[in-house]
């Protein structure tokens, strides 16, 4: 619980004075969120947008990390991929064990499990592991739970999202309620790939970052 409470933290801190996702944005027809924090979100999304295309055109994963890193903190930007590399980014530093990276075409998040191994499921099968200590965490979505309590969070905070007026695009022209996109994340199957080990130390899944001081000369 303690590791995936951590690196939900660390991760919400990174972002939490960014541009954030591209893909959440706001109904400006229906919803309790105020008019100003809908244009501000919608705004934020477009601008999320571009940089987070530019970054995934021109950077691998370890370069793109690095770049997160040292851009002014205003300037950050980040999907569910981004959230996770940054959370696994950290667990590897804290040498947190054990970390999962879970996804598939809509979604990625992190598990932190003692596991030999998992077949791919969706998120409603997640509750097989009721009596297991296996924990999600989940910084885009801004949960961390037990494995099996995941699909009853999503379907929390997407329902709490849908009332405020969320919504998430599924093209760059589309969107979709909250709670529509949810829906279909949890009927998904989801893959497991191993990022650290039972003592904390990186898998040949993860390529170490090097953490520099300035962003590399290709960035600009």
């Amino acid at each position: 619980m303690e590791n995936a409470r951590q690196l939900l933290i660390y991760t919400r801190a990174f972002f939490k004075e960014s541009l954030k996702s591209s893909i959440k944005t706001f109904s400006l027809s229906y919803g309790s969120a105020s008019p100003f924090r809908k244009r501000r979100r919608v705004y934020d999304a477009e601008k999320s947008s571009e940089m987070i295309c530019h970054l995934r055109e021109h950077f691998d994963t370890n370069e793109l990390l690095n770049v997160l890193h040292v851009l002014d903190p205003l300037d950050r930007a980040g999907n569910c991929h981004e959230y996770a590399m940054v959370a696994i980014d950290h667990g590897v530093q804290a040498r947190i064990p054990n970390i999962w990276l879970v996804g598939q075409n809509l979604h990625q998040f992190l598990v932190l499990a003692d596991s030999a191994g998992f077949n791919d499921l969706t998120v409603n099968e997640f509750c097989q592991y009721e009596d297991s200590s296996f924990w999600v965490c989940d910084p885009w979505f801004n949960i961390h739970c037990k494995m099996h309590l995941y699909h009853l969070m999503v379907m929390g905070k997407s329902t709490q999202w849908e009332h405020e007026g969320k919504e998430i695009y599924i093209d760059d022209n589309n969107t979709e309620p909250a709670s529509v996109w949810s829906n279909r994340l949890l009927l998904e199957k989801m893959q497991f790939i191993k990022m650290t080990d039972s003592e904390g130390q990186p898998t040949d899944n993860w390529k170490p970052i090097s953490h520099p001081s300035a962003p590399p000369e290709s960035y600009w």
